[in-house]
């Protein structure tokens, strides 16, 4: 028998919670920077689904894990802390129910928890312990996943050498591919972030050989990218980046380091950088990408 994993066990969990505890929503989020990202949600009231997305400070799990709101609160309108959640505007919330889910590193992962239209009897609090423990089996789950995630971007990259330029050693269009596809489904399953950034190098310049910048180019971009992150050269004058578990923050300070590290090397090019939409994805970001390249291209030559 297959060993139960994150997503599974996170949509029993919310099943067995809610005939156990009533509540109208019980839900697994995920805590990324300024995103509440809803990874699982059984619902029953509030019209909220898997993938909706919600501002981290507007939770009342945010206070929670501060210390600043209860774990448990039958009545939710008696409590201070929760009074500005934003979550509340347009909701009745009567009762919350909320635990941190951690990962490996004992970091914040996100929360599982739980709303009420209507305030619940007191006697709901007795319950917290069950509660807890639930949360602590799928913060174990997710850390196993998580290390098997980071070990399986590793893999990924030893056999993306199989599917490399032939003049730089980056990957190449397939093995961009593969590495775009098997990233989304991380993506969607952990409500991760990633960027995809667009390198165009302008043609050669008189006397000065094409392969030689193309060279320069990569190893330059080498050291600059973090590890875990994807770097390939899909056709004569293009290179693509795939920044994994990154910020649009995170995306800017990397846009910028391969803007002077590029320039460093004496290597004029145009850069275009998109973030991962939830909706629409990581091939979405590339495209996108690819346009904002061209524009600073285009801008690059009119001026």
């Amino acid at each position: 028998m297959n060993a139960p994993d994150f997503t599974k066990a996170s949509k029993e969990a919310l099943g067995f919670l809610h005939s156990r505890l009533g509540m109208d929503l019980w839900m697994v989020t995920r805590a990324d920077h300024e995103d509440w990202i809803i990874l699982t949600a059984h619902d029953t009231t509030y019209g909220i689904q898997d993938g909706d997305t919600f501002r981290w400070a507007d939770s009342f799990c945010s206070r929670m894990v501060t210390g600043d709101g209860p774990r448990i609160a039958p009545d939710a309108r008696d409590i201070a802390a929760f009074a500005d959640c934003g979550i509340r505007r347009g909701r009745e919330i009567g009762a919350y129910i909320g635990v941190p889910l951690r990962n490996g590193q004992g970091e914040l992962f996100g929360s599982l928890c739980a709303l009420a239209r209507e305030p619940v009897a007191p006697a709901i609090t007795q319950e917290l312990p069950m509660v807890e423990v639930f949360a602590e089996m799928l913060s174990g789950l997710l850390s196993a996943e998580l290390n098997t995630a980071s070990l399986a971007r590793e893999a990924e990259a030893q056999r993306g050498e199989l599917h490399t330029d032939a003049l730089t050693g980056l990957a190449n269009q397939r093995g961009w591919d593969i590495a775009v596809a098997a990233e989304e489904e991380r993506c969607r399953r952990y409500g991760a972030s990633a960027c995809v950034i667009a390198v165009g190098l302008p043609p050669a310049a008189p006397g000065e050989e094409a392969e030689d910048r193309h060279l320069r180019a990569a190893q330059a971009l080498r050291q600059i990218v973090r590890r875990p992150d994807t770097l390939a050269r899909v056709d004569e004058r293009l290179l693509l980046i795939l920044g994994v578990e990154c910020t649009s923050a995170e995306a800017l300070a990397l846009l910028r380091r391969l803007d002077q590290g590029l320039g460093r090397a004496g290597i004029p090019c145009a850069l275009g950088m998109a973030m991962r939409h939830r909706t629409t994805g990581l091939r979405d970001a590339c495209e996108h990408a690819i346009a904002a390249m061209e524009e600073h291209q285009a801008d690059r030559m009119r001026s």
